[in-house]
């Protein structure tokens, strides 16, 4: 009698499992199934360390193959158990076996905890699914009370997960090691506008290779910039969900502040996001219009646009800032060239004392923003007693009810905000990153820096460059009292929202 040709499906789903026989017990048990039911066992899938509770079962890359193995011939599909297969009850049989029946109905499944065919309809099969439903989601709360029970003890532990690049874990904390300074070096190159490309083929043609990494690309220099662990935090729960890597909300995520040594300053660690945020407003910052948003007609105090004019095979050549309103222009070559020689002059003399303004702008910001904290409050607690007082119109009319709760929530939401902008404040007051980088920059010519960091620090230190078309293209520089351009612009925000 021929036999069928099949595929037989292996899956584990904890990590320790590795190292016992999981999987072997599970090849056995089915090569006793194919030989009791006569069929030839063609290939062995599997999928290794996923949740079959979380996992998308149809996205598995072992699921995908045995799809691929029934178009290429297969005429049975072979597992172990109930469990192997899924633990959420019907993914497996809407996305994976109704689909293959409807278009291969001679396929068989077998299980070898089953008699003859595997029939997920059968009472006794279904029993089995809910019960595996029943048992992953014990284990996941089990895991969840157990992850808790790590992160909310007097010295938080990092539960199981990927220890980042230039830190060691040992009993779940933290340590920094040898591949420290390279993760400072992505983060001061990120500081001054560099994208993540750039930065992945730098280091890659400088060799530079950590202990987990010997070949960067993008998405590792993203994942290094976006995580608050080199600050000295360890952020928790901050996915929207399993299977989503977008972010929550800052105020959704758990956040255990100063649980291990950091190895990037405040300053740095708020200059790269300020800066991706800026890349998300003005666009990317490779440009040789770096003044673009920045220089303005002082008669007609608008914004000058960026316009290349040059004739085809003449790049550059008449690359000009226009002023919409007079129609006046003026080439970026000597423009950029007065702005850099009164920024060179001005920076060796006037701006030794940067830092120290800096200080002052946040010590501003920060009472500024403590008193708006306590007026959110008072607000809060005045909404909270008026729906104490309302609470009878409230029951009765779902949408009173409604905007109490929402001007709860908004209140309650700007609180957390305000009060992480006020602890960002503090950890950037006592940092002195700034006045070291300041002094080391004295030291250099704003002539070497690229296009992208020219544009990354005129974004930064200048409020404005103005120029007057009247007076032979006078150029007049509004310096900015503090780098820190999205505090500046979020305190003023919320406290004129407050006010």
């Amino acid at each position: 009698m021929k036999k069928l040709k099949s595929t037989g499906y292996l899956r584990y789903s904890d990590l320790k499992q590795e190292d016992n026989h999981s999987l072997e017990i599970q090849k056995s048990h089915i090569q006793s199934l194919a030989e009791r039911e006569n069929l030839e066992i063609i290939a062995w899938r599997a999928d290794k360390a996923a949740s079959a509770f979380h996992d998308n079962v149809s996205k598995r890359e072992g699921i995908q193959l045995i799809i691929e193995d029934i178009k290429n011939g297969a005429e049975a599909v072979c597992f172990y158990e109930e469990s192997r297969i899924t633990r959420s009850i019907t993914d497996f049989y809407n996305e994976v076996y109704s689909p293959i029946k409807m278009e291969y109905p001679h396929v068989k499944f077998f299980s070898t905890q089953s008699e003859a065919e595997w029939n997920p309809n059968d009472p006794i099969v279904q029993a089995k699914l809910v019960f595996a439903a029943e048992e992953s989601e014990i284990k996941s709360v089990r895991a969840k009370d157990a992850q808790k029970s790590l992160l909310y003890r007097e010295q938080p532990t990092r539960p199981g997960s990927r220890t980042p690049i230039g830190y060691d874990m040992i009993d779940g904390v933290l340590y920094p090691n040898e591949d420290v300074e390279i993760v400072q070096l992505i983060f001061h190159l990120a500081c001054w506008g560099h994208s993540h490309e750039k930065i992945a083929d730098y280091l890659n043609k400088c060799n530079i290779t950590t202990k987990k990494v010997k070949y960067w690309n993008s998405s590792t220099i993203g994942y290094i910039l976006s995580n608050k662990v080199y600050s000295g935090n360890l952020a928790w729960n901050v996915r929207t969900s399993y299977d989503s890597s977008k972010p929550k909300q800052e105020s959704e995520i758990d956040l255990f502040k100063n649980v291990h040594e950091p190895i990037v300053s405040p300053t740095v660690f708020h200059l790269s996001k300020q800066v991706n945020d800026l890349k998300k407003q003005f666009g990317t910052m490779n440009t040789p219009y770096y003044l673009r948003t920045i220089i303005k007609c002082k008669k007609c105090n608008c914004f000058l646009v960026a316009k290349d004019n040059s004739p085809k095979g003449k790049n550059g050549k008449y690359m000009i800032y226009k002023c919409t309103g007079c129609k006046k222009s003026v080439p970026i070559i000597p423009t950029h060239q007065a702005v850099l020689n009164d920024l060179q002059k001005k920076w060796n003399t006037q701006l030794l004392n940067f830092s120290a303004t800096s200080k002052e702008q946040l010590k501003s910001w920060s009472t500024k923003l403590t008193k708006t904290t306590s007026s959110i409050k008072q607000l809060l607690d005045k909404v909270q007693y008026n729906q104490i007082m309302m609470s009878t119109d409230i029951e009765n009319n779902s949408l009173l009810a409604e905007v109490f709760h929402t001007t709860q929530q908004h209140l309650k939401n700007e609180l957390i905000y305000t009060n992480k902008t006020l602890d960002e404040m503090d950890s950037l007051l006592k940092d002195d990153y700034l006045d070291k980088i300041l002094k080391e920059m004295i030291q250099q010519s704003f002539f070497n820096f690229t296009d992208t960091e020219l544009r990354v620090f005129f974004l930064m230190y200048f409020e404005e460059v103005a120029i007057n078309f009247e007076n032979n293209n006078e150029i007049h520089i509004n310096y900015r009292l503090s780098p820190f351009v999205s505090l500046d612009i979020s305190t003023g925000y919320i406290t004129e929202q407050f006010k």
